[in-house]
C-alpha cells in the first residue's frame, strides 16, 4: 500500500482525545512519564539476561513486573495495568456506545513466526483479556489487531479517526503494547547484533510499555461530560522498501511523505508544529531515514524553538508502544506548558517497512 493521508475537523470537529494512560520504565502514569523526562531520567537497568559477550544486557524494563515473567504473560499484564486508569471512562461509556479497540501488536504477531509466544498466542490472550469484559456486559465493540510494530499506532488511528469522523463509532480504544523481555525474542536480536553491546554500539537498549488513548467523537464526549486532553488532527500512512536485509538505497521516502502531508495542513493553517516525538534509536538505517525525513517535513512549520525527541533515549525501544506512549507523552508536555506550544507530531518506522505519523492539538493547559 501507499501513501494514505487523513486530515480531521473540516466541516466537522476533529476526535476527541478523553482518556490516557501508561506503564512503562520510567513511571506508571502520564504524569509522572512527562515528570520524569522532562527531569532527563532514563529508565535504563540491569537485567536477569546476559549477552552473548558476557555482558549483562541493559534494559529498559518495568521494575515493578515479576523479573520471571516473560513473553505472552508479561504483554498482558502490561496491556491489563495500561487499561486499569481508564475504566471508569469506558465503563460509563461502554454499554451505550459504539465501540472499536484497536490492538497495535508487535510484527512477530502476525502470524508469518513459528517462534514461541508469537502469533495467535498474542493475539488471543490480549484480546480476551482487553475486550472480553465489555463483550460480557453486551457491548457493541469491534476489536481489531494490527501487527505493524512501531507503526501500528498510526494506522490504528487513521481507521478509528475516519470512522469516529464519519459517526460509524461513538468511542474507541487504542492500545499499543510490546516487550523485549523475552528469550526467544532477545536470541534473534543477538543473532541480528541489534541491541546495544560493548562489540555492538550501533545497537538499540530493549524496553516494554503499554499505553492507551480513548478517542471519541467531540458531541459523543460533551454528553459524557469527558475531559478533552487534545484533538487528533491527521493521521497518514506509508511503507519504505529499504530494509537492513536488502541493498535498496534509502531515499527516506516511507516516512518523508506522510509526514510532510501532515505537517502541510499546518503550514496552510499558519500554525507551527512545536514538538516532533520519533522513535529513532541508534541504528544506522533509522538515524538516516530521520536525517532524510526531518529537515523535509520540519522546515514547513517547525519554528525555531521547536522541540524534536528521541523517544528511545529515555525508554528504550518500545516497539508497537512507541507512537501510543510518544502521544500520552506529548499531550501531557503540551498541556503542562513544557514544551511550551500546542502541537506534537509522533512518528513510528517499522522493521516490515511500515512508517506511519500523527498529529494531536493539545487543548487547555492543566494547572500544576
Amino acid at each position: 500500500m501507499g501513501l494514505e493521508v487523513a486530515h480531521f475537523g473540516k466541516g466537522t470537529k476533529a476526535p476527541v482525545v478523553v482518556g490516557t494512560s501508561t506503564i512503562n520504565a520510567l513511571a506508571t502514569t502520564p504524569y509522572q512519564t512527562w515528570a520524569f523526562r522532562r527531569a532527563e531520567m532514563t529508565a535504563f537497568v540491569g537485567s536477569p539476561f546476559r549477552l552473548p559477550s558476557g555482558n549483562m544486557l541493559a534494559f529498559g524494563r518495568v521494575r515493578q513486573l515479576d523479573p520471571r515473567q516473560f513473553g505472552v504473560d508479561r504483554l498482558v499484564t502490561l496491556a491489563v495495568e495500561a487499561l486499569e486508569p481508564l475504566a471508569p471512562i469506558l465503563g460509563r461509556a461502554a454499554p451505550r456506545a459504539r465501540m472499536a479497540i484497536v490492538l497495535c501488536l508487535p510484527v512477530r504477531a502476525d502470524g508469518r513466526s513459528d517462534r514461541p509466544g508469537d502469533a495467535r498466542h498474542i493475539r488471543r490472550a490480549i484480546e480476551s483479556r482487553v475486550a472480553g469484559p465489555f463483550v460480557e456486559r453486551g457491548a457493541q465493540v469491534d476489536v481489531r489487531c494490527l501487527h505493524q510494530g512501531h507503526a501500528s499506532f498510526g494506522y490504528g488511528a487513521l481507521e478509528i479517526g475516519t470512522a469516529l469522523e464519519e459517526r460509524r463509532l461513538d468511542l474507541a480504544l487504542l492500545l499499543g503494547v510490546d516487550s523485549h523481555y523475552d528469550p526467544h525474542v532477545l536470541e534473534q536480536l543477538f543473532v541480528e547484533q541489534r541491541v546495544l553491546d560493548s562489540d555492538w554500539r550501533e545497537g538499540f537498549v530493549p524496553g516494554e510499555a503499554a499505553s492507551a488513548l480513548v478517542i471519541a467523537r467531540p458531541d459523543f464526549a460533551r454528553e459524557f461530560g469527558f475531559d478533552v486532553l487534545a484533538t487528533l488532527d491527521g493521521v497518514a500512512t506509508n511503507e519504505e522498501v529499504a530494509n537492513r536485509e536488502n541493498s535498496v538505497g534509502l531515499l527516506g521516502q516511507g516516512l518523508s511523505r506522510p509526514a510532510v502531508a501532515v505537517v502541510e495542513r499546518l503550514k496552510r493553517e499558519q500554525r507551527t508544529l512545536d514538538w516532533w516525538i520519533c522513535d529513532t534509536t541508534g541504528e544506522p538505517l533509522r538515524c538516516q531515514e530521520l536525517q532524510l525525513a526531518w529537515p523535509r517535513a520540519a522546515h514547513l512549520a517547525m519554528s525555531p524553538e521547536g522541540t524534536l525527541d528521541l523517544l528511545p533515549t529515555h525508554f528504550g525501544d518500545l516497539g508497537a508502544a512507541t507512537m501510543p506512549t510518544a502521544a500520552v507523552l506529548g499531550i501531557e508536555g503540551l498541556r503542562r506548558g513544557d514544551p511550551v506550544g500546542k502541537t506534537v507530531l509522533i512518528t513510528g518506522s517499522s522493521d516490515d517497512g511500515s512508517r506511519s505519523v500523527a498529529l494531536f492539538t493539545a487543548a487547555a493547559a492543566v494547572a500544576g
